[in-house]
């Protein structure tokens, strides 16, 4: 088979690998789509590391051949693919909370061989925490591959109470800014606003016809005089921070209303995590501060049925597909942020 190989950091190879058998308990699926996540850009650069030469977590396959004793798998079956696989033994692994897990999750793409390849197999331990979705057919592969990041989303905006929130503010109009404001709306937020210091960028997402309320530059707007007009003084009701910028999350907390709540989604830079910030703001007015880690298997379901009732257009997203063997043209199209690309898709 073909795969996109890792032969040191930063040097990436699309050759013939010998096409994996799966064992005892382990399922060997083709690969319909896998698609290019942010992390994966860090991995292909050499920026981070990782245990395996294949990477690409985002999948969505159709099974080639079961392994002995698979039980609940059906063959030729369209399935998408859980990324976090846990103990199976924490607190956290017994209530489902995979992305939680106490031993540090293992992933595939990341401690397995990943999805820029034609075939993957999925490890017994995956297999066996569920880690494998069923898809219907009347989605498409590169609908299938935004549910990993979907869940997500979803993941790190279960804490706020959307349904009821009159304003929602999104920091980062990249991939997952965009699912985070479509998560708002399908919730049932009102209002919701995409804030980011690229106008080619806000232009992108105003071009795909997205649902959101309002596009805003905030490098010539000042988000908090901007909030302050158009809530009347009172703040939006939730904030989310979806660009790894420190001091996003003390801008975000002022946005807040009273008992307001903020979501970090987005990771900052291990080497310098830390950001000041007026802990009376939060004391005083009962804000609710809020992590995003991932993402266990009740994630993947709602975001898999956002996706198939059409609550969340997927379509719009995809804005690019290429061939395997054109891996480094697409990996380079993601980076460029005048190609218009918001989701790349591999089509092996």
């Amino acid at each position: 088979m073909k795969a996109a190989v890792i032969k040191k950091p930063g040097v990436v190879v699309v050759e013939d690998v010998p096409t994996p058998e799966p064992a005892a308990g382990e399922v060997l699926l083709k690969v319909e789509a896998c698609a290019i996540c942010g992390t994966d850009q860090r991995v292909l650069s050499g920026e981070k590391h990782v245990d395996v030469p294949i990477v690409g977590h985002e999948i969505t396959g159709r099974v080639a051949k079961l392994g002995a004793g698979v039980k609940g798998i059906k063959e030729n079956g369209r399935y998408i693919v859980q990324t976090v696989i846990g103990c199976g033994k924490c607190s956290m692994c017994e209530i489902n909370r995979h992305n939680l897990c106490e031993a540090g999750f293992r992933a595939m793409g990341y401690q397995f061989n990943g999805g820029f390849a034609e075939y993957i197999v999925m490890p017994k331990v995956a297999v066996d925490q569920g880690c494998l979705i069923s898809v219907p057919e009347n989605i498409t592969a590169e609908e299938g591959t935004l549910i990993e990041p979907l869940s997500c989303c979803v993941n790190g905006m279960k804490y706020l109470p959307l349904e009821t929130m009159e304003h929602v503010v999104v920091f980062g109009g990249g991939i997952i800014g965009v699912m985070n404001g479509l998560v708002a709306k399908a919730r049932g937020a009102k209002c919701v606003t995409i804030m980011d210091v690229s106008q080619e960028r806000l232009d992108l997402l105003k071009k795909l016809g997205l649902p959101f309320d309002n596009l805003v530059n905030s490098r010539t707007n000042k988000p908090e005089e901007w909030v302050k007009e158009h809530t009347k003084g009172r703040g939006v009701d939730g904030v989310v921070v979806a660009a790894s910028v420190k001091p996003l999350v003390t801008v975000g907390i002022k946005l807040l209303a009273r008992a307001g709540h903020l979501s970090i989604f987005a990771g900052m830079p291990k080497s310098d995590p830390i950001e000041p910030m007026d802990l009376n703001l939060i004391h005083y007015r009962e804000l609710n501060i809020h992590g995003a880690n991932s993402s266990a298997q009740e994630e993947y379901l709602a975001a898999r049925d956002f996706i198939v009732s059409g609550k969340i257009n997927g379509k719009p997203l995809a804005t690019h597909k290429f061939k395997l063997t054109d891996f480094d043209k697409a990996v380079k199209t993601q980076q460029d942020p005048s190609t218009g690309a918001l989701k790349v898709v591999i089509i092996p």
